[in-house]
């Protein structure tokens, strides 16, 4: 299988649309690397596309061709932040998401796309009134909107907002409902059936219903593959968490130590960040997870 990492330059001062599309299809390839192992596994990959993207867009193209140039380098630099963020460098993360905006300004969806991914950095490290504004910006398609709606709801939930977020819950799915997910946009792929229902676990768990959140992560867990290995694991993170809530030890204590043996086949600081709250709660019961992890990434 060729290296996802490597990206020829342009052979002349033109390009065409076949130049665009190998852009595009190393940044699937790239995108698909990260949500099977993490964004610590591809990043510098990713990183390194970026620099041969500039050589594309400082050749001539037909119009055609420069406006979907814009839209993949604009998708590239959105990978970059987002492995970034996985990667726990989030100053850098902020710097790829701007540059993705400024490429993106022509394509709204893509723009919904990236300011979705900037909410999510702000909701991880603590800052769900922020990240709201980013989510509430709005979406034109309905899958988009549905994105927005789940994360939304997951904003809420920081803040215990419990009605606010079952209703953006409801609309999230509503909007699903209503999307056509026949051909959608590569950034948006991973909004399915499974990663809705993820997200349905993970905001009753925020709110402290374990009720309706272990049937939506058990599910989850279920209808995840390996190819979306961290998604699997922070269900397992959450579904723990909520049997160690319910005081279930022995049940969050088995899949607490899967999500850990998950997260070890990982390069995701995201993921051991969100293993602390299992952690805490595995203590408090009495019991320890015995977690390992990769060293911290060196910040840019």
């Amino acid at each position: 299988m060729a290296d996802p990492a490597y990206f020829p330059p342009p052979h002349s001062a033109r390009i065409g649309m076949s130049d665009v599309e190998q852009l595009e299809a190393q940044t699937r390839a790239l995108r698909s690397v990260d949500y099977q192992f993490g964004g610590g596994v591809c990043r510098d990959a990713v990183v390194v596309r970026i620099y041969w993207a500039q050589q594309l867009l400082s050749a001539e193209a037909a119009e055609p061709v420069r406006h979907r140039l814009l839209s993949a380098v604009a998708d590239l630099h959105n990978l970059a932040g987002w492995t970034s963020f996985d990667s726990g460098q989030v100053g850098a993360a902020y710097h790829h998401f701007d540059r993705a905006l400024e490429y993106a300004r022509h394509d709204e969806e893509l723009t919904t796309n990236i300011v979705y991914r900037r909410g999510r950095v702000h909701l991880h490290h603590g800052a769900p009134g922020d990240a709201l504004a980013y989510f509430q910006r709005g979406a034109l398609s309905p899958l988009a909107s549905s994105i927005m709606y789940a994360n939304e709801a997951w904003a809420y939930a920081r803040q215990s907002r419990a009605a606010e977020a079952v209703r953006a819950l409801g609309k999230a799915q509503d909007e699903f409902a209503r999307a056509d997910r026949t051909h959608p946009p590569d950034w948006a792929r991973f909004h399915d059936e499974t990663d809705l229902t993820a997200m349905i676990g993970t905001v009753h768990a925020e709110l402290g219903d374990t009720r309706n959140a272990i049937p939506a992560l058990t599910r989850a867990i279920e209808n995840f593959g390996p190819t979306m290995a961290r998604s699997w694991t922070f269900c397992l993170i959450s579904l723990a968490t909520c049997h160690f809530v319910d005081g279930d030890v022995d049940q969050g204590l088995a899949i607490g130590t899967q999500a850990v043996t998950a997260a070890e086949g990982l390069r995701s600081e995201r993921t051991w960040d969100r293993m602390r709250t299992v952690e805490h709660l595995a203590a408090s019961r009495g019991v320890e997870l015995l977690a390992r992890r990769h060293p911290q990434p060196f910040e840019e």
